[in-house]
């Protein structure tokens, strides 16, 4: 009689352990997922601190860049007998 109680009882824990098992399995992996999103978002915000950290570092390249690109296209568009305002205006 002792041994069937002991079958059953060991029969209800291993069920229990299952489902045990199956629960940490889920929380486990809802974890990982929440894990993933937070090392996203921390990847794009240092992505982003890079990138603000170049452009500021080569702010005079830029500007220069940017000057000569606008130098020469005055000087292009000069040449070419409009002006650097434009042709004329036609009503």
């Amino acid at each position: 009689m002792a041994g069937i109680f002991d079958g059953l009882s060991n029969l209800v824990s291993s069920i229990f352990e299952i489902f045990q098992g199956f629960i940490s399995t889920v929380l486990s992996a809802i974890q990982s997922v929440f894990g993933l999103f937070q090392n996203l978002i921390a990847s794009v915000f240092d992505l982003m601190s890079g990138l603000v950290g170049f452009i500021l570092g080569n702010i005079v390249i830029i500007g220069v860049l940017v000057a000569a690109f606008v130098g020469y296209s005055a000087y292009t568009q000069k040449n070419r007998g409009g002006g650097i305002t434009g042709g004329k205006k036609r009503t």
